[in-house]
């Protein structure tokens, strides 16, 4: 059996035997699989490889060489999800024009996926802190509680609020406020894990979302972020603060809820003087 590879950036050919070849078929700089079978190969190709499964999850496109007149094979190869086929003995410049048609819809499908990708991207992002959006909030919070319940794995919600925000935007003006939603965007980004998701929940409103963290945990995660935020905003020239409520799920309740509850606890932050942290009851 032989296999060659074409790398994308540099068009190489790499040829490669049986072992070598199943464990190539997942980089992803690859962007062509060969697939040229010798004598009854093809008849023990799916016990062999899988290459229905591995053809299907490769971020390649496969094509492959069969015996020239033979229909089982043929159709073995489309239905393990080859792209296109030639016959050998080969004729080259047979192989060398389905090569490049095949390289080309590549590049375009994968531009549209980017594209696809970018456009649900910004549907999902904040325009002003660069924050994921209330909508993508909602689906996201969503599915991390039903899986802390499902899982019996706990989860924590903090809800933040910048302190005195209006007073901010009537003396500096909106250019001025967002500019510290932006910078207190900033500073808390730096400040969370990988797993958890901050969001813009509307307003002046952010979100913070922490997998896998119970209360007393998120409650020192809360108290350093209000630090972080308090220690000083270099971008505005004036002291900003932030006032945290602070939730841990109980897994009979929905998202509503657990807002609610965050929302209840920095109602309490703000009435007991803002810039700190306050736990739901």
């Amino acid at each position: 059996m032989l296999f060659e590879r074409i790398l994308s950036a540099e068009a190489t050919i790499v040829r490669l035997d049986d072992c070598a070849a199943i464990a190539a078929v997942y980089p992803d700089d690859l962007a062509l699989l060969i697939l040229s079978p010798r004598g009854d190969w093809w008849a023990g190709l799916p016990d062999a490889i899988g290459l229905g499964a591995a053809v299907a999850s490769l971020p390649a496109t496969a094509f492959a060489m069969v015996p020239r007149g033979d229909s089982a094979a043929l159709a073995l190869a489309f239905d393990s999800g080859i792209a296109d086929c030639a016959s050998y003995p080969i004729d080259p410049d047979e192989v060398r024009i389905r090569v490049r048609a095949l390289l080309r819809r590549k590049a375009a499908a994968d531009q549209l996926r980017a594209d696809a990708a970018e456009v649900r991207r910004i549907a999902h992002t904040d325009p002003v802190t660069g924050l994921w959006n209330r909508h993508y909030l909602d689906s996201e919070l969503a599915a991390t509680i039903a899986y802390a319940a499902a899982a019996a794995r706990p989860l924590s919600l903090l809800m933040i609020d910048i302190d005195r925000f209006k007073p901010i935007n009537d003396k500096h003006g909106h250019a001025i406020g967002d500019k510290v939603l932006r910078a207190v965007a900033t500073r808390l980004s730096g400040g969370i894990r990988a797993i958890d998701t901050l969001a813009r929940f509307g307003g002046d409103e952010l979100v913070l979302v922490m997998p896998d963290t119970g209360i007393d945990v998120a409650l020192n995660v809360a108290e350093r972020l209000r630090s972080l935020v308090a220690e000083g905003t270099t971008e505005v020239p004036f002291r900003v603060t932030i006032s945290i409520g602070v939730a841990e799920l109980d897994r009979e309740q929905p998202a509503t809820a657990l807002l609610a509850k965050a929302d209840a606890a920095l109602y309490t932050a703000k009435i007991g003087g803002r810039n700190r942290v306050a736990e739901a009851s």
